[in-house]
């Protein structure tokens, strides 16, 4: 099926349809992430090109990374909506294998418990330390897993005095 290239939304649709305010569909604009068409009264439209970049911004943002670093990591690349969303799934479905794990193991202690039996030092470190580490927030793997598939743009190997 595909995405709807023709379909635009003003500023006021975007920023609510993605959960954002306008100031910030400004400042993404301002920093050159993303540039909105305008209407012949100078009102900013967003189609599907700027809703790629805005759903890659979103998903970097969720990583952790501050707006200087995307700005500077998307800076003249295309948005590459599959990539961030084939990243984004699967730091997804490693965060899910992380909260069953976990909860798995909060379920045998809870069992334990319901039968009386004590849990030991080594359960509880186990559960502090497993549980410790499901934490809803980013993830450097995600982050590595997104830096490697983001597009590349080619450097010079030529430094200012002229030496390689």
């Amino acid at each position: 099926m595909g995405v709807n290239h023709n379909e635009l939304l003003s500023a006021a649709e975007c920023a609510d349809r993605l959960g954002l305010t306008i100031r910030a569909l400004k400042v993404y604009e301002d920093r050159g992430l993303i540039t909105p068409r305008r209407t012949e009264q100078k009102w900013r439209l967003y189609g599907a090109v700027e809703i790629a970049r805005l759903t890659e911004i979103l998903a970097l943002r969720r990583l952790g990374l501050s707006l200087t670093r995307i700005t500077e990591m998307l800076a003249g690349t295309a948005p590459a909506l599959g990539q961030t969303l084939a990243v984004q799934q699967s730091a997804f479905s490693d965060l899910r294998d992380r909260v069953d794990h976990s909860l798995s193991l909060i379920d045998a202690a809870l069992r334990k418990i319901e039968r009386g039996d004590a849990v030991s030092i080594d359960e509880l470190v186990v559960l502090a330390r497993d549980t410790a580490t499901t934490g809803l927030s980013p993830d450097a793997g995600a982050w590595r897993r997104y830096e490697q598939t983001r597009p590349r743009r080619e450097a010079s190997l030529v430094s200012e005095n002229g030496w390689t």
